[in-house]
Parts: C-alpha cells; structure tokens; sequence
C-alpha cells in the first residue's frame, strides 16, 4: 500500500470522524462504559485470585494424636505422613507447645491453674491446596490418629465465589460490549449512507471493496481506541486510590499492587479497536453490493 493511498484512508476517517462528532462521542462513550464495567469485573476476580492464593499458602492440614502416644509412635506416624504423596511439610507440635501458643492468643491468666487439655499434634502442609481433603483422608486413616482438621471448607467456598464473579464479568462485558458494535456500527452507518452516492461511484469506476472499507475500519478503530483509553484512565486513577484506601484501612486484604494494573492496559486497548473495527466493518457491508 502507497503511502498517499494511506493517507487517504486517514484523511477520510478523520472527516467523517468530525462530521458525525455526537454519534462519534456517543461510540466512544458505549466502548468506555463497556471496558469500565469488564475492567472492574476483571479486577475484581484477578483480586480474589490474589487473595485465594494467600489463603492456600496458609491452609494446613492439623492431625491431633491420641494421649496414649508415645515417642515411638510419634516417630512412625512421622514416617508414615512423610511418605504420603503431595505432603510438602510437617511438624510435630507438643501439647506443651500447643498450650503456650494458646496461652499468648487468650493470655497467660486465664489458662493460669488449668491442667493441659490440649493433645499432641502435627501441621501438614500440601504441595497442592487441591489435595488437602485427599491427603487429611489418608492420614486419618493411620493408627495412633485421633481427629484431623483442616480449611478446605473456606477455599472451596472462594473458588466458588471466584466461578461466579467471573461468569457474571463474562456475561456484563458480552452485553456491553454488544452495545458499542451496536452504537459504532450506526454511527458507521450513517456516514456510509450520507456518502452512498460516492461510494457507488468509486465501485463502478473500479475501487475495491477493501479501498472502500479501510476508511471506515481507521473511524472505527479511532472511536474503539479512543473509548478504550478513556476506560484505562478511569481504571487505573479508580483502582489506584482503592489500593491506598484498602492498604491504609485494611491492611489485612492484600491486594494487588496498583502497578499491576498497567499489564492489562494493551489488552484493553486491543479490545476497543476491535470493537470499533467489528462495528465499522458490519456496517459498511451492505454497501459494498452495487
């Protein structure tokens, strides 16, 4: 392609992009809404992805021993939980150190007087927060084990909060971004219809379908690109000051860090310019037929 020729196509789009300026800021509105609301979805479920992981690191499996346990067996039952496959780690916790890790959560003076209740433990780790019920299954069924413990009950409950944040981000971003092609490709629309005449013209005297179209795909990939870089502005000044909010306030969430956001930016652009590309090129070909 020439280079006057794709000048052209530019100057083309850039005047049709004047003339029809409302429906053009009315495209671009639609293709900013519809990434605001999928961003956010988007933010959304890559946070709890980021909090899912930290809960994982600390989901452990606790198997409390019975009180005739001695050394020996304390020893076997080492063994035997070692060599069950996905174990990662495991550490033998006395009922004496049990005790005085209770002691500094309720403090020393209401434990003062009270004979140990607590038994003898281990703290597994898996290699894979998946296995937790598999391998608690296996190291319940061992000899000397009394009870076994552990958190799966609060990962399986984010997972399927994390399915349905996800579904619900797919199904909005599906709907808004329907909208947009739908605004871009009438606002594409009319300016093929105001310049059908020429349009007709160029056909008969030998112009291509594509040296017709480029024009309207750059106005409607400027309208999608456009739309798209409003939507990561307000994105990343809105996630940015909910970061420092949520650090300062509750510092306990951790959140990913507001730099990151960043890394989806291209992403969100693509998405736009594709929008507008989708929109300009279902427009247009109906009038490609003389």
């Amino acid at each position: 392609m020439r280079l006057r020729t794709f000048n052209y196509f530019f100057r083309e789009a850039f005047i049709s992009f004047a003339r029809n300026r409302w429906m053009s800021l009315a495209s671009i509105g639609a293709v900013a809404s519809a990434l605001v609301i999928f961003g956010s979805f988007l933010l959304l479920s890559v946070n709890f992805d980021h909090i899912l992981k930290d809960v994982e690191s600390q989901v452990e499996i606790t198997a409390y021993l019975e009180d005739a346990a001695d050394g020996s067996s304390i020893a076997r039952l080492n063994a035997e939980i070692s060599s069950i496959s996905g174990v990662k780690q495991i550490r033998f916790v006395s009922k004496e150190a049990a005790l005085e890790e209770f002691k500094q959560q309720v403090g020393k003076e209401l434990l003062e007087g009270i004979d140990n209740p607590l038994p003898n433990s281990f703290r597994i780790k898996v290699e894979n927060p998946q296995e937790v019920a598999r391998v608690a299954g296996e190291v319940q069924k061992l000899q000397g084990i009394e009870e076994v413990k552990y958190g799966k009950g609060v990962v399986e409950k984010l997972f399927n909060i994390i399915y349905w944040v996800r579904v619900l981000g797919l199904a909005v971003m599906a709907v808004f971004a329907a909208v947009s092609i739908f605004i871009i490709s009438n606002t594409i629309r009319l300016t093929v219809f105001a310049r059908r005449r020429e349009i007709n013209i160029m056909k008969y005297i030998g112009a291509t379908d594509w040296f017709v179209r480029w024009p309207f795909l750059l106005e409607g990939m400027m309208l999608g690109f456009i739309g798209s870089s409003v939507a990561v502005g307000i994105l990343a000044g809105g996630y940015s000051y909910l970061y420092n909010v949520v650090k300062l306030n509750v510092p306990m969430i951790s959140l990913i860090p507001a730099k990151e956001f960043y890394d989806y930016a291209l992403g969100f652009l693509a998405i736009g310019m594709s929008l507008g590309a989708f929109g300009s090129s279902f427009s247009i070909r109906r009038f490609l037929h003389v």
